[in-house]
């Protein structure tokens, strides 16, 4: 149901085969497009109809991406792509791309798919991809062999250059081991609490401190002795020997006043996942120490890159950082088995994911 004689269309068939790009202007003539026909009293409900003309733009972006794949010299010279074939399907919102690999017996096997492929919430789902397990020697051999792997991760690669992403790191170790994100259970939180009564003295600021340690702050507040919160007229500070400070420049109607700040906090070394972390990694030789920030920490490789850990006690999240933002999970567990194995440990609590 596309007109290839008009010249937006036109414009996009003979342009190279940037995905991005290409999903971009294809997303922008379809959202066009679409608003001219449910403009209309005899296509605003029909369905099947609405479903064809969507699925029509979503076609020519799997040919493009096809040609993409075809372009790319490691995924376009590999055995893998002669084992592939793409398949443009309708969902509850939208269409989607299943990527589908035909084993040696003629079985076909839905390895993952482009959901809602023109939309702005257009990401990648995982469905028969590598998980940890397959590559952590607890499951079965993975169907598609090693020699087809790296075609298979520069596939991946493209996609996320191309701003398509998986939404869980559980999915797949298929991923990028940069900007990993998940949540994670954390211990309860302590209530420190400390009180200062106000000088008289205006020339004195007013500063509140009190000894938290280690431990990475959720929340605090400030009252006076009514019980009205005042805590927004001073800022906070953590000192790097562990002291939560509250200051504020005097202010009259606080003279004589008693004031009481509240500090709720949680230690994040006591975190398991991060105990296992450090036992694994000096069991493999590797120094794990704390970064400048709290909830920071970094791991030394033999590589010379460093495996960077942020928790953030708020969210109650843990990120990975790595320098190489390409690398994947399944590369970074095949030089460091033990990252692999710490990590399908760690996902098996993880919140959110």
């Amino acid at each position: 149901m596309l007109n290839f004689k008009q010249p937006q269309l036109r414009d996009v068939i003979e342009a190279p085969a940037d995905i991005e790009q290409v999903r971009t202007d294809l997303a922008r003539l379809y959202q066009q497009k679409r608003q001219l026909y449910t403009d209309k009293a005899h296509w605003v409900h029909n369905d099947d109809a609405l479903f064809e003309f969507g699925a029509s733009y979503t076609r020519l972006f799997m040919d493009k991406l096809w040609e993409a794949f075809n372009d790319d010299k490691l995924i376009g010279d590999s055995t893998l792509l002669d084992h592939l074939w793409l398949q443009v399907v309708q969902q509850e919102h939208g269409t989607a791309i299943n990527v589908n690999y035909a084993d040696e017996s003629g079985n076909n096997h839905l390895l993952f798919s482009i959901d809602q492929a023109l939309h702005m919430q257009a990401h990648l789902t995982a469905h028969e991809l590598p998980v940890l397990a397959d590559i952590n020697n607890e499951a079965q051999g993975y169907m598609i062999n090693e020699k087809m792997f790296p075609a298979l991760l520069q596939m991946i690669k493209l996609l996320y250059v191309a701003d398509l992403h998986f939404l869980s790191p559980k999915e797949t170790v298929l991923q990028p081991v940069n900007n990993l994100h998940f949540g994670v259970k954390f211990p309860d939180a302590k209530i420190f609490t400390a009180t200062l009564k106000v000088s008289n003295n205006v020339a004195t600021p007013v500063k509140i401190n009190v000894e938290i340690g280690h431990y990475d702050v959720r929340s605090f507040n400030v009252v006076d002795e009514t019980g009205n919160d005042v805590t927004t007229i001073g800022k906070p500070h953590v000192s790097a020997g562990g002291t939560f400070s509250w200051e504020a420049q005097h202010l009259p109607e606080l003279t004589n006043q008693t004031l009481t700040l509240t500090v709720e906090a949680v230690a994040i070394d006591t975190l398991p996942c991060l105990d296992n972390l450090f036992v694994i990694a000096s069991g493999n030789n590797i120094l794990m120490r704390t970064g400048a920030q709290v909830g920071s920490f970094q791991l030394e490789l033999p590589n010379e890159q460093e495996l960077g850990i942020t928790v953030d006690s708020q969210d109650e999240t843990l990120t990975l950082h790595y320098p190489d933002a390409d690398t994947q999970i399944y590369e970074l567990s095949k030089t460091y088995p033990f990252f692999g194995k710490w990590l399908e440990e760690t996902l098996k609590t993880a919140v959110n994911v």
